[in-house]
C-alpha cells in the first residue's frame, strides 16, 4: 500500500477513520519510516484505533482536527502540530505554503472540507491488482507527501498514491477545510 487504508480496520474505523489514518501517516513519515512490512503498519495503527481520543468518539463525520492533531502531538516525540484553515490563505501563498512544507521534510494532511462541488483525482494501488482509477473527493483526510515535476501534488488515500492539481486541492478545500502540519513551517512561513 502507499500510506494506510482504513478500511482495514473495522467498522467504526471504515466509516470514519481517514483522519486517524492520515495521522499515523503522518507520523510514520515523520519519523523516516517509508516502507515497513503490512504486519507493522497494522500494529501501528491499532494502537491509535484503541487510543481514546479516536475510541471514545462518535466520529460520525470523522475526526475533528484538534483530534487529529492531539493524536500526532501524543506520538511523535517533538512534534507540534497546528491547523491551517484554507480561507486564510491565497491559492498562490497556498501552494507555496504545501511544496516549502514537502521540502522541509514536513508532510501535509489536508482536510477537504465541506464544499458543494468534490475534489477531483486519480489514484493509482500497489496491490498484486495493480488498478488505478479516478475520482472526486469530498470531506476527506489526505496525506500530501510530494509534487509531481508538472506541479501536481502526490497524496497517500484509502492505500493508493493520489494525484491532484494544487490548484484544485486548494479550491475544493471548502468551508471547513485546511492544512495541519508541523508548527515550525507555519511560524517561519508567517502563518
Amino acid at each position: 500500500m502507499y500510506g494506510g487504508n482504513q478500511i482495514l480496520f473495522g467498522e467504526k474505523v471504515s466509516r470514519s477513520g481517514c483522519g486517524m489514518i492520515a495521522a499515523c501517516d503522518y507520523i510514520l513519515y515523520s519519523m523516516g519510516k517509508r516502507h515497513i512490512p503490512i504486519e507493522e503498519y497494522t500494529e501501528f495503527v491499532s494502537r491509535f484505533r484503541d487510543d481514546d481520543a479516536y475510541r471514545n468518539s462518535l466520529n460520525l463525520l470523522g475526526l475533528f482536527p484538534y483530534k487529529v492533531i492531539r493524536l500526532i502531538n501524543k506520538y511523535l516525540e517533538g512534534s507540534e502540530v497546528v491547523f491551517l484553515k484554507s480561507r486564510n490563505f491565497s491559492p498562490e501563498s497556498f501552494r507555496r505554503f504545501v511544496f516549502s512544507s514537502i521540502s522541509a521534510g514536513f508532510p501535509v494532511i489536508v482536510r477537504v472540507g465541506l464544499n458543494g462541488k468534490k475534489l477531483p483525482y486519480r489514484i493509482e494501488y500497489t496491490d498484486k491488482r495493480g488498478r488505478s482509477g479516478h475520482g472526486k473527493i469530498g470531506w476527506h483526510y489526505i496525506t500530501v507527501t510530494g509534487f509531481t515535476d508538472d506541479g501536481k501534488v502526490i497524496f497517500s488515500s484509502w492505500g493508493g498514491k493520489g494525484e491532484t492539481d494544487i490548484s484544485l486541492l486548494y479550491r475544493y478545500s471548502g468551508l471547513t477545510g485546511g492544512i495541519i502540519t508541523d508548527k515550525r513551517e507555519a511560524v517561519r512561513s508567517g502563518k
